[in-house]
């Protein structure tokens, strides 16, 4: 089952036309296609550093800016809004508490750098400081769709979907694989494009040409696939799939405002009535809420077989 028989079933979804301009000006946005077209592995890591040194040189993006207000904290770190003195550009700036490696990297930037797609949060550059570091970060003013959750509109739905679909495609076919997607995780611009942000959990799932198998229970617990939630030490799982499943949990939520249970595991009730597609589920007010073609698709999202869930990044007809 490949992405064109998704993209089949979701023309019952109303097409949108998305603006893909953004809130930051006079900013170098062709420096991250350029960058996202350079190949991480260690011989690269030199091309990639000194990108990095004649963007933050270019931009002055170190030093002449002042801070806006706080847009975000948490275990990941800190996120405020900046605005470069005497201009209108405005650039949010993550910093989190980090060891980098012997090549001056670590995971975050190595794997955003990867990315160059209207559907994701650009990356302009970043900087280390003793263990800090510090994303420069494209500007989503309206903030994270969870924000937003309770004021949706059918419309403002089928969009957002369409759009997390074609950045979780893109990424995947970059050889990544997000591991955290979440509603906290969507943001938008002030035109209503969704971009998908934080990058921390993200792994490589293609590594020489070949598919790896991942480790790690990492991700939100609620979005969580039930392989991720099971993975135990000497276990692994596919990567893409666990992305797919998170986004059949967000689509879920921005249907009906909340999730359709604490964890994908046999002992939450909820998930166990979804797994035994039990009668009593079909009772419950929460899930009246869906039509057809919402269900069939959450039913592809949501299967419990990793290999069952509608997927891009294998040829039709492989396993």
């Amino acid at each position: 089952m490949v992405f064109q028989f998704f993209f089949a079933l979701c023309r019952c979804f109303q097409s949108f036309d998305s603006r893909r301009s953004s809130t930051s000006e006079k900013i170098d946005f062709e420096r991250t296609q350029r960058l996202a077209s350079i190949p991480i592995t260690l011989d690269d890591c030199k091309k990639v550093a000194e990108e990095n040194e004649r963007t933050i040189k270019d931009h002055q993006f170190t030093s002449g800016w002042k801070k806006v207000k706080d847009l975000g904290q948490g275990g990941f770190g800190n996120v405020t809004l900046i605005r470069k003195v005497g201009t209108k550009t405005l650039v949010a700036r993550k910093v989190v508490l980090s060891q980098p490696s012997e090549f001056g990297f670590s995971s975050e930037e190595v794997i955003h750098t990867q990315m160059s797609h209207p559907n994701i949060v650009k990356l302009f550059c970043w900087e280390w400081k003793v263990n800090k570091l510090s994303l420069y970060l494209e500007y989503c003013s309206r903030g994270d769709i969870q924000s937003t959750l309770y004021d949706l509109t059918r419309k403002e739905i089928r969009s957002y979907f369409q759009q997390l679909m074609d950045g979780v495609e893109y990424i995947h076919s970059r050889g990544i694989v997000h591991r955290d997607l979440k509603l906290d995780n969507l943001l938008l611009t002030k035109e209503k494009v969704l971009k998908i942000a934080d990058f921390g959990l993200a792994d490589f799932f293609i590594v020489d040409g070949e598919e790896i198998r991942l480790t790690g229970k990492v991700g939100a617990k609620s979005y969580m696939a039930p392989e991720v939630l099971q993975c135990q030490e000497g276990s692994s799982y596919l990567g893409p799939p666990v992305d797919l499943w998170s986004c059949g949990i967000v689509l879920f939520a921005m249907l009906t405002t909340c999730e359709p249970w604490a964890k994908a595991n046999i002992d939450d009730e909820d998930y166990k009535m979804w797994m035994e597609r039990d009668e009593k589920m079909e009772e419950m007010e929460i899930w009246k809420e869906l039509d057809t073609s919402s269900r069939t698709l959450l039913d592809l999202l949501l299967a419990t077989d990793p290999l069952q869930r509608i997927s891009g990044w294998r040829k039709h007809g492989q396993d």
